[in-house]
């Protein structure tokens, strides 16, 4: 019997679910310990968003195999005192007994509710060293470096731009942040400041509030601006590039310059009649940058914001996971993203200064602003532990935006082909590396002498392809300096 049978709403393993069969303690046959594994769901679901571990029902095909009585008491006794033992800072939990009748014998079921925990990261002790786990879609992975700091961001421990530094605030030393909220019709007090914890009551200026400093020189703030050629970044020509740093409000001012240069911003004839011929709307670019800045994880130095234009599209990609969200592949569906406020006295000030609204707005307005073009221009967000970065298709760009990490992406070359299938094996071999066996498949032939000498080994002379490994393990990619993807 299937556990969707007694309990529909039991359904498919998820971020929050996970069955398993019988559970042990102890060591195996090759001297692992049999209670790692469990124990790494639980500690996973206290690191993420909570969740419930099923004890009695098979992960793989959810057939029921519930414990009698006594093997329910003892696993539940067990569950206690490994929890205790192993799993470091202490985390809640419950564990019910849940009985299924499927016999004359009453069995049962164990469930281990475990709730998010407040103080993060939560650890595993195993061997000697401890682990770190998070949930991701049914799963359980180890957690990344990135990943432990946003857990240790969501804890009680002190964000970066909450800190306080030893400078005394001046007035006269945040001239710009004082400009800026006059040109936008609004005034920040020194009151406010204190009340939105950007200075202490001491008035000692807190780390994100020296960001905002006429004189701030570090390289927490650094933007990165480049324009590129081609659809990708591969080639060795940009056709634009440009690094910002210091102030913070000037960053974010000469950025979204930067865009504006180089971008359409001008108008269309259609018969008698101008439309506007634009590439992003304005408030979209805005919105894009002034998040970036906002959410970027600024404990992470050495990194950057990176603003990318393409014929197609523009990204703005920022250091550090969109806190709250652990992966996500060309979302389009953005306005159901609230980004959790990583860096709250930064986020208050690009607030004061009217750069931020509301909290979770400014996906929202970007949605809205392309709202009336097709799917194909529709912006999306990918993220994953390292970074997270917004797409906003150039809407002059008559087909939308390209697929470039498609299996088999249109491409050209700009010298003379010999072989009638030399360009279906670049494209084939431009995201991916494959063998002679794969390429020799995907065109319909097979791998012989012939084709390994007279096609593969040509093309690698001329530069087309790029050998990789070696003997049996050969394989091989384009070569983006002379295959290029079609705009």
């Amino acid at each position: 019997m299937k556990i969707e049978e007694l309990f529909p709403n039991f359904g498919l393993e998820s971020k929050n679910i996970e069955y398993k069969g019988i559970i042990k303690e102890g060591k195996s046959d090759k001297g692992k310990k049999l209670e790692i594994g469990w124990l790494k769901t639980i500690v996973a679901f206290a690191n993420t968003d909570g969740g419930k571990l099923i004890i009695g029902v098979e992960d793989n095909n959810h057939t029921i195999v519930a414990l009698d009585k006594k093997e329910a008491d003892k696993t539940i006794l067990m569950i206690h005192r490994q929890v205790k033992e192993k799993i470091e800072p202490n985390i809640s939990y419950e564990i019910n007994a849940i009985e299924v009748n499927t016999s004359n014998e009453t069995r049962y079921i164990i469930e281990v509710t475990v709730n998010k925990s407040k103080n993060l990261p939560v650890t595993l002790h195993e061997e000697g060293l401890l682990g770190i786990y998070v949930r991701n879609y049914g799963r359980t992975d180890i957690a990344t470096p990135e990943q432990i700091k946003d857990l240790i961001l969501l804890s009680d421990n002190i964000p970066f731009d909450t800190a306080k530094t030893g400078i005394v605030y001046d007035e006269n030393e945040f001239k710009k942040l004082h400009l800026v909220a006059q040109e936008r019709k609004t005034k920040i007090s020194e009151k406010e400041l204190i009340s939105k914890n950007c200075i202490t009551e001491d008035r000692y200026v807190t780390k994100g509030m020296e960001l905002f400093a006429d004189d701030y020189s570090g390289l927490r703030t650094k933007v990165v601006a480049t324009v590129w050629p081609g659809l990708t970044k591969g080639g060795s020509i940009v056709t634009a590039t440009e690094e910002y740093t210091g102030n913070l409000l000037s960053v974010l001012e000469r950025t979204i310059d930067f865009i504006r240069v180089h971008s359409a911003n001008g108008f269309r004839k259609i018969s008698t009649q101008t439309v506007p011929y634009v590439s992003y709307p304005v408030r979209a670019v805005t919105e894009g940058v002034v998040n970036a800045i906002g959410h970027r994880n600024y404990y992470m130095s050495g990194t950057q914001v990176e603003i990318n234009i393409f014929p197609d599209r523009l990204e703005i990609t920022s250091p550090g996971a969109l806190l709250g969200v652990r992966e996500l592949y060309k979302e389009k569906n953005i306005a159901s993203i609230i980004p959790r406020r990583r860096n709250e006295v930064i986020c208050n000030l690009l607030e004061m200064c009217k750069y931020m609204e509301k909290k979770g707005s400014g996906f929202d307005f970007i949605e809205e602003d392309y709202s009336k073009a097709s799917d194909e221009f529709a912006p999306f967000i990918t993220t994953d532990s390292s970074s997270f970065t917004l797409t906003l298709p150039d809407l002059t760009y008559e087909r939308g935006v390209v697929d470039s990490d498609a299996d088999s992406p249109e491409v050209y070359v700009l010298e003379v082909l010999e072989g009638k299938n030399d360009l279906q094996i670049l494209s084939y071999c431009y995201n991916n590396k494959r063998t002679v066996k794969e390429i020799a498949s995907e065109i319909g032939l097979t791998a012989s002498t012939y084709f390994r000498s007279k096609v593969i080994a040509r093309l690698v002379k001329k530069g087309m392809l790029i050998e990789l490994g070696d003997g049996n393990n050969k394989q091989y990619m384009a070569n983006k300096e002379k295959v290029k993807l079609k705009i």
